[in-house]
């Protein structure tokens, strides 16, 4: 026994040994990264310091990932470093809008260059985007747009420019909003397996492709309200635009697919159609922008002179605000489950902590309460609202701000607000509640399975491996349907409407935040600014200062995230040091006290809308 133990004790000093050494060796790696860019930084604060020119430059805004209120990381800044990076790349919006608003006053820049073909994001705020756009036209600045594929949103924003160009081998596609679902109850019937659906709200569709073959016309109703007027007035907007007659994009879309028939070459259909202005090749795009805005090596293979987005917000230095007074902003974006957020997933005990903060800040006089969710669980939705009324008990008071979409649990965490403020775009609604069970009997039955045993309750007697019998069935409905009435209830309460006015306008149906202001469930409409100036109104203060709380992240991590993000930039503009750091300060807020690095999340899909 004592030579195996020797054998054992052996074997762990000698892993104990390898793991110190693999540690070792890569913090001596680290280390010897951060010394030579600490030293890279160091050697540039020697140099002379050389402002950002824009002068007789171009703005080249052409963000690549999706469009979020807030970003996060999805994966460490150890796995980029090792692994590489495999985050989507995200700009906040009002970053994107932020330079927009700047270069439209800006008589240094040239022209603005705008290229959102591989931008991502919601209808809500395409619009935003494309407001910036046109304020940027209207204020006299030459806005060139240039796209290989315009969809929906690229197109809205792009019509808002002075010329639009087309890449010779792209195309716009065949406008419109389309609802495709795919239908599984037939395919569950082959395979034997059982899936138990209940509903409260008829107009909660979200289960019926496992009930269903094809879609209910509730479904295609609830869509139809929705998305035709938003496709009437994205239209108008593009057609207004681009001084095209009414009717010119709709039947765009209808007859594409005949028009290519006579002209295959997509480019072309919308040239001779007035959606676009030139079509080049990449080539002939040099050698035009070299015509128009000569570089200065005078190499007409080359673009022109250009300074990307957040090189040209760190020339702006952010004007500090010392006020005692905060209004905090806490973030609800993507699917609410329990849990510490992360991309795509509104974690609730990251978002609790966060009211928390709130709460013990005594500088905190109101909160804004930040929503881009299509809903999620009752509970982890129910453990942000007791957190929101703790904050509530306080006397302070909570302003709701919907971004694109605030359905079914994004709903229900704004029940405790003193104010409602949506978007006329946003996707809100869907006050309802189901739940799906399967269950495998027919399944264990067609393989030769038998179940069996015994319990020391009635409740414990059945699994989804057998039948479910119709108590069971009963209670869980009973428990949505409870479930839906505390929905209602909640919503009624907030909206100081009656039972029966709100049910008639729930049952799991979506609105728009316009027709949802129409209908009583939101109060005003406006962006997240409009909110914070509600809030301050609210809390009885003129002057006041924004603070927003992310998760909390290892500190370590937090600044290899911030390293490796911006290794290159330090080598690259070491004569810019001072713009590198202000850069640092601003989109990051590294030295920010009040702001707390990482994350939130981002919802970039939904049952009702792709994003494109």
């Amino acid at each position: 026994m004592s030579k195996a133990k020797s054998i054992w004790s052996k074997a762990d000093k000698f892993l104990t040994i390898t793991r110190k050494i693999i540690v070792n060796a890569f913090t001596a790696i680290v280390l010897v990264v951060i010394t030579f860019s600490i030293l890279g930084g160091v050697g540039a604060m020697f140099t002379p310091e050389e402002e950002i020119d824009t002068n007789g430059k171009i703005l080249w805004f052409k963000p690549i990932g999706v469009v979020v209120d807030s970003s996060t990381s999805s994966s460490t800044s150890l796995d980029s470093l090792i692994l590489g990076s495999t985050d989507i790349k995200q700009h906040e919006l009002n970053d994107l809008i932020e330079v927009l608003t700047k270069a439209a006053n800006d008589d240094s820049l040239a022209a603005v260059y705008i290229n959102v073909s591989e931008l991502g994001m919601y209808y809500a705020s395409a619009f935003d985007i494309a407001n910036a756009v046109k304020n940027l036209k209207d204020n006299g600045k030459r806005v060139i747009a240039y796209g290989e594929i315009f969809g929906n949103n690229s197109y809205l924003i792009s019509s808002q420019a002075n010329e639009i160009i087309l890449n010779k081998y792209g195309t716009v596609g065949s406008f419109g909003f389309s609802r495709k679902r795919e239908y599984v109850k037939d395919l569950y019937e082959n395979i034997k397996l059982n899936q138990h659906v209940f509903i409260s709200g008829e107009w909660k569709t979200g289960p019926e492709p496992f009930t269903r073959n094809n879609m209910s016309e509730e479904d295609k109703t609830s869509w139809n309200d929705f998305a035709i007027p938003l496709w009437q007035k994205m239209t108008n907007y593009m057609e207004t635009a681009r001084e095209l007659p009414e009717g010119t994009i709709q039947k765009y879309g209808d007859t594409f697919l005949d028009l290519s028939l006579s002209e295959p070459e997509s480019s072309q259909i919308a040239l001779n159609t007035g959606l676009v202005d030139m079509v080049f090749t990449v080539e002939e795009l040099r050698h035009w922008f070299f015509e128009q805005y000569p570089n200065k090596d005078n190499d007409k293979n080359k673009l022109p002179d250009s300074i990307s987005i957040y090189e040209y917000l760190s020339k702006f230095e952010k004007e500090e605000n010392k006020s005692e007074n905060k209004i905090a902003i806490v973030n609800v974006e993507g699917a609410i489950t329990t849990g510490e957020a992360s991309f795509g997933v509104a974690g609730s005990d990251t978002i609790v902590k966060n009211i928390r903060k709130a709460i013990k800040d005594d500088d905190v006089k109101a909160l804004v309460l930040r929503v881009n969710s299509p809903g999620g669980g009752v509970y982890a939705s129910e453990l942000i609202t007791n957190a929101l009324q703790e904050f509530k008990d306080t006397g302070r008071p909570i302003v709701s701000s919907m971004g694109d979409i605030a359905a079914s649990g994004g709903v229900w965490v704004t029940t405790l607000s003193d104010e409602i403020w949506a978007k006329n775009e946003t996707l809100t609604g869907s006050i309802g509640v189901y739940a799906t069970i399967p269950t495998f009997e027919n399944l264990y039955d067609w393989v030769g399975i038998q179940v069996d045993g015994t319990s020391s309750t009635k409740a414990g007697e059945w699994d989804p491996r057998s039948p479910m019998p119709e108590n069971v069935k009963n209670a869980i409905q009973a428990s949505v349907d409870s479930t839906y009435d505390n929905f209602v209830d909640k919503v009624s309460m907030n909206r100081d409407m009656r039972y029966e006015e709100v049910h008639a306008v729930a049952k799991g149906r979506i609105w728009s935040g316009e027709k949802a202001l129409q209908l009583g469930l939101v109060d005003k409409i406006g962006d997240i600014d409009d909110a914070l100036v509600a809030a301050s109104e609210l809390a009885s203060i003129e002057d006041y200062r924004v603070i927003q709380y992310y998760k909390e992240v290892d500190p370590f991590e937090a600044f290899l995230s911030e390293l490796i993000e911006n290794l290159n930039i330090k080598f690259e503009l070491g004569k810019n040091t001072r713009a590198v750091i202000d850069y640092l300060n601003y989109d990051y807020k590294f030295i920010d006290k009040d702001k707390e690095i990482n994350l939130i999340s981002y919802c970039f899909e939904c049952e009702y809308f792709e994003a494109k």
